[in-house]
């Protein structure tokens, strides 16, 4: 499949921020969805920076990050990875992890 550039997103676009997230998904995924779901949930209340990207366009950020599984949630920081969670269980534990 050739992916282009506006299938794609700026993955580093909150870079420089202190703390931030990055929701990995695939379109065809119900997990995905419910997750996702719940992460806007909890988001409301955080108001962390949020980049969500479709992991078929993005199969270099895949690899290089190794994941495992979709959803992928990771807790990022100045670029960096804090967290990464693959099992979203509930709005209360997400708030919990991503304090």
């Amino acid at each position: 499949m050739k992916v282009t550039n506006q299938q794609r997103v700026n993955i580093d676009e909150h870079i420089n921020q202190e703390k931030y997230l990055i929701f990995g998904y695939t379109p065809t995924c119900g997990t995905c969805k419910v997750s996702e779901r719940m992460l806007d949930i909890a988001n409301e209340i955080l108001k962390l920076p949020i980049t969500k990207i479709d992991l078929n366009f993005h199969p270099d950020f895949s690899q290089e990050h190794e994941i495992q599984s979709v959803p992928v949630l990771m807790l990022m920081s100045k670029g960096e990875e804090q967290k990464r969670i693959y099992a979203f269980q509930s709005v209360p534990n997400l708030l919990e992890n991503l304090k």
